[in-house]
């Protein structure tokens, strides 16, 4: 039956383990965008996911399912390790949304952050290669070109909440930015 399935339990909660385990601990420490407090307060009646910020976890997660299904389907027709490369495809995206969802991309403002993804990411190989993990996890160990073809996708995670920052930006309009509350439009 487990050949039927995209995904065994297993390899589903090894993923999030590892995807929202230790990334998400060091996201903690990232530093606040330097603009935050030039921004306005939330409203009081806005949700956790008010702003667009449910719109862009669909845009994200659509993203990563393109991914994850385009490499399993990609595999499978092409008689490679389709379940072990859909695994990986579902792991290192995440990890590539993990490193796009930096509030300063492109500095060493959070080391632990990379260390995070960096100790994830030999966990998910070692999911793949070390023979007690395999087992545990039913994988199967993959070429060095199917590896670097599956990275190389994965990398679109990374591309699509940049991206999704870049043209659904939630910061108010540049004439907004830094006017004292007392000058905003909603304090008259």
């Amino acid at each position: 039956m487990h050949q039927l399935l995209p995904l065994l339990p297993a390899q589903i909660l090894w993923i999030n383990v590892l995807t929202h385990g230790l990334p998400g601990l060091a996201m903690g420490s990232e530093p606040a965008d330097p603009d935050a407090m030039r921004q306005p307060p939330r409203p009081p009646a806005e949700t956790v996911l008010g702003a667009g910020l449910w719109q862009r976890v669909l845009r994200v997660a659509a993203v990563i399912a393109a991914v994850t299904i385009g490499v399993g389907v990609w595999a499978h027709t092409t008689d490679r390790p389709w379940q072990t490369l859909t695994f990986l495809a579902l792991g290192l995206t995440q990890l590539a949304v993990a490193l796009g969802s930096r509030a300063r991309p492109g500095t060493a403002a959070n080391p632990m952050l990379f260390a995070a993804v960096g100790a994830a990411l030999l966990l998910q190989l070692a999911a793949i290669y070390a023979p007690p993990l395999r087992q545990l996890l039913g994988t199967e160990p993959v070429t060095a070109t199917d590896l670097l073809i599956v990275t190389a996708v994965s990398v679109l995670g990374y591309a699509a909440i940049r991206l999704d920052r870049r043209i659904h930006s939630t910061a108010p309009p540049p004439a907004e930015v830094g006017r004292p509350i007392s000058e905003s439009p909603e304090a008259t």
